[in-house]
């Protein structure tokens, strides 16, 4: 939609003498009159009504890709023609109109819009804070323009990874407010934003650790994201909070720690019965220090995306990556983006968005989260080059062809399997056969070999050692991947004969990769180094040698040797191959690189590295998590189905559980699982609502069902 029809004439403004500007205006209202209000604020806004504040939601309107930008000025720059979009709030505001005189305030901040983060000076610059709305109600529309009043406003200092300043004594008086600037509209396109918002979700009663020289440290008691929130009765008392994910001492270097300068907000109080939180960020933490109050409460903030799985055995590694993997997802979602982490980056990085996206729809109520951002990554290809972005929307950022562009395709079509949306799955063919066309023009002898000129062209990322594995090599696996996938959604859309051409490419492929990475003296891939062989395997090459040099390798190592990517397609593989204990066994083993190791040195969320150097909330090894659920508990679609409207039920038995139970929420209703194993016999109990066409199959017994049913499994 153009700026004209989203806005009917109303006029974009701006204060340039502030990036946290308030906006005034009286207008004249009935009590009880039918009205609504189209709002964007860039970046972020806060909206009142009379005073009041108008809706929970927080950190509106989305992050997207606004408008255009010279992206010569990153720090690896581009020249990638990109498509743009605003988003903008749809909120009823009946309820806060009186007769008479009625006034609209809001607050403006810079949100992503205008923000540098350390060492990225102009990559995520779209200019300062903006407003446009307009008011429609039974009595007459009310447009923004130039009578909407500006100030100042009492916020000093708003910076999303660095933190905010307030002074309340610099509230505006109404006589204080002028003349706002009216701006050209961006061009752009305008939505209505559809996507979930962030919200408070929960609350937590943060614990008091010490108290040295007025200053106190707090323990939030797991790691999260959101504020602290504090009130003080006393005027011109200033409170100042640092975040940080972990404490000096032994773990430093280890996380985001108070001495890193990210994360610290002032108040100066103005006494009144004020709650002072930040208004345009939020903060990724464990512990916080504050001096000048004491905290009220946590408030735990991300987009509002409910948990509508569970799981729980009796291997309590297992459960730790459960709900590690929930807690650390949550933590990244921010602004209808999956972020790398909540406080460092904060950006929406697809090779770790396209690894957890299969776990993210399947447990969390992340439908539209997971829409908003596939356009996203939609308007951060090149319209002609078919290149796709590291990050989306694109804030700069490292990466590589296959395992973060490849998120083109491997998220729309997870968002097909998981909630059966076929247009969408055609919407976005075509912009898959372009990305194709990207790596045919970056391969040299068939390997997807580079990526831009003078850019990144990662591989797999953050296994335990150095990085081995060449990065054609895997980058040409996913490239492998990602056409199969092509040719089963060309079978989905009776669009076969448009894709058929892969087929023919397919085995191009993989021969240059046959030619130059397999040792037929090895039987292996590169030596099966950090878990190469399994990303050939997992896409039909290979042959018994490699797969028994795989599982020979892995049952003596005993842990993981791999990257983001490897780990994912490891455990994939060998639960495909029906190697279910050493899959159990490796997700569980409680050796130095482990799951194990995370939870035993204290642990809320997942690591960025195994060694935990670095963030200590990073999703991307979390994507095994998904095979909890679909092997353990052995919860699958029927091939050539979607959105679990036919399913099977075949629990994967294995040593070291003899408990387990889990559920997951799906379009066609909820699906169960639960099981427990005496002497030798696995009692199951099955749910799957009414309209899922389950089977149960497993160990001999087939049995169509629906609704609940038990089965007694000899194991």
């Amino acid at each position: 939609m153009t700026n004209e029809k989203m806005f009917c004439g109303a006029e974009w403004i701006e204060n340039p003498k502030s990036d946290a500007p308030i906006f005034f205006r009286h207008f004249n209202a009935n009590e009880g009159e039918i009205a609504e209000i189209i709002i964007s604020g860039l970046g972020f806004f806060k909206l009142y009504i009379n005073g009041k504040k108008v809706s929970d939601d927080l950190l509106v309107p989305n992050a997207s890709n606004y408008h255009y930008r010279d992206l010569s000025k990153f720090e690896y720059p581009l020249k990638d023609k990109l498509g743009f979009r605003i988003y903008c709030m749809k909120y009823d505001i009946s309820a806060y109109l009186k007769d008479g005189d009625n006034t609209i305030a809001v607050m403006v901040g810079n949100g992503y819009y205008n923000q540098c983060a350390r060492d990225c000076e102009g990559q995520i610059v779209y200019g300062t804070p903006k407003l446009c709305y307009i008011i429609k109600k039974e009595s007459g529309n009310i447009l923004c323009g130039k009578d909407t009043l500006t100030a100042n406003g009492f916020i000093t200092f708003n910076n999303l990874y660095f933190g905010e300043k307030h002074d309340y004594s610099l509230i505006p008086e109404e006589n204080d407010f002028v003349e706002s600037n009216v701006i050209p509209a961006p061009e752009s396109e305008f939505f209505i934003q559809f996507s979930p918002a962030d919200k408070v979700i929960r609350t937590i009663k943060p614990i008091l650790l010490s108290e040295e020289n007025g200053v106190k440290l707090y323990d939030a008691g797991e790691n999260t994201v959101g504020y602290a929130v504090f009130k003080c009765a006393e005027k011109g008392r200033k409170i100042k909070v640092n975040y940080a994910e972990v404490l000096s001492g032994p773990y430093r270097n280890w996380g985001i720690q108070f001495e890193d300068g990210y994360q610290q907000d002032e108040f100066i109080t103005d006494g009144t019965d004020r709650e002072y939180i930040p208004h345009f960020t939020w903060h990724g933490f464990r512990y916080f220090k504050v001096e000048g109050a004491e905290p009220e409460r946590i408030d735990v903030v991300h987009s509002d995306c409910p948990v509508n799985s569970s799981f729980e055995c009796n291997n309590r590694v297992l459960n730790w990556l459960y709900e590690a993997y929930i807690r650390t997802q949550l933590a990244n979602m921010h602004c209808c983006v999956p972020s790398d982490c909540p406080h460092r980056e904060r950006l929406g990085y697809t090779g770790d968005g396209q690894l957890c996206a299969e776990a993210g729809m399947m447990l969390l109520d992340s439908k539209e989260f997971y829409r908003k951002w596939l356009y996203d990554i939609a308007d951060c290809q090149c319209r002609e080059s078919g290149h796709v972005q590291h990050t989306a929307p694109l804030m700069g950022g490292g990466g590589g062809p296959c395992g973060w562009g490849g998120a083109m395709v491997e998220v729309p079509y997870r968002f097909y399997k998981i909630y059966g949306d076929k247009e969408l799955l055609a919407e976005f063919l075509p912009m898959m056969l372009r990305y194709f066309e990207y790596l045919e023009n970056h391969s040299e002898n068939g390997l997807v070999c580079r990526e831009e000129e003078g850019g990144w062209c990662l591989g797999d990322w953050l296994p335990p050692e150095d990085i081995k594995i060449p990065e054609a090599y895997v980058n040409t696996c996913l490239y492998v991947k990602f056409m199969q996938q092509v040719l089963e959604i060309g079978k989905i859309l009776g669009r076969e004969d448009e894709v058929a051409f892969l087929n023919e490419r397919i085995e191009k492929v993989k021969n240059a990769i046959n030619v130059a990475y397999y040792s037929f003296q090895q039987g292996a891939y590169i030596g099966d180094i950090q878990g190469s062989s399994c990303l050939a395997m997992q896409v039909g090459m290979g042959n018994e040698n490699v797969k028994n040099r795989i599982i020979e390798k892995y049952k003596k190592l005993g842990q993981f040797d791999t990257g983001i990517i490897a780990t994912d397609s490891l455990i994939g593989w060998l639960f495909e191959e029906g190697e279910n204990q050493l899959a159990f066994d490796l997700l569980s083993n409680e050796k130095e690189v482990s799951f194990a190791h995370m939870a035993d040195m204290g642990a809320t969320t997942l690591w960025e590295n195994w060694n935990g150097a670095d963030s200590h909330n990073h999703p991307m090894f979390g994507a095994v998590t998904k095979y909890l659920f679909k092997y353990l508990l052995g919860i699958q679609q029927v091939e050539n189905s979607a959105a679990f409207r036919k399913v099977i039920i075949s629990p994967r038995f294995v040593n070291g559980i003899d408990r387990i139970k889990g559920h997951i929420t799906t379009e066609n209703g909820m699906i169960s699982v639960e099981y427990r194993i005496e002497n030798g016999i696995a009692t199951v109990n099955a749910f799957a609502d009414e309209r899922i066409d389950a089977e149960f199959n497993c160990n001999g017994i087939v049995k169509q069902f629906r609704g609940s049913e038990s089965f007694s499994v000899e194991v």
